[in-house]
């Protein structure tokens, strides 16, 4: 509604212009590590996150296709028996709220109409960047 936009304007600002003052300092502590953090350590870690997550994921029947340097998995459900029928937005509320584990639904990820009917209703994705 045109009265909220001066607000809503705002808060914009805020959220995307400028970062907040917390961030500001872990940025600062970020460029003062070493380099050998990200060439050697950060890699590990996160390699070794998503091969947990995907020897578990495969385990019960999902369908994982490996990362090439991403930080999530991309992996076909329909093969798990719970998921089975269920489109990609119901497969991903089931998994957080019957099991505990989040993941986003595929088609959050797709943009034409042919792939929105299609492929995207094949995936979820699951992060592996945090534990």
């Amino acid at each position: 509604p045109p009265h909220l936009t001066e607000t809503y304007r705002g808060v914009h600002d805020q959220l995307v212009v400028m970062a907040p003052h917390p961030i500001q300092y872990a940025g600062l502590t970020y460029f003062d590590l070493p380099k050998e953090y990200f060439t050697r350590t950060l890699s590990t870690r996160y390699i070794d996150r998503l091969n947990t997550l995907a020897s578990s994921l495969r385990k019960v029947g999902f369908e994982v296709l490996d990362p090439e340097g991403a930080y999530y998995l991309f992996v076909k459900y329909r093969s798990v028996q719970q998921l089975s029928e269920m489109g990609p937005w119901d497969a991903s509320m089931y998994m957080v709220k019957e099991v505990g584990v989040a993941c986003v639904p595929g088609t959050n990820f797709y943009g034409s109409d042919h792939a929105m009917q299609n492929e995207a209703q094949e995936y979820l994705r699951f992060a592996a960047c945090r534990s």
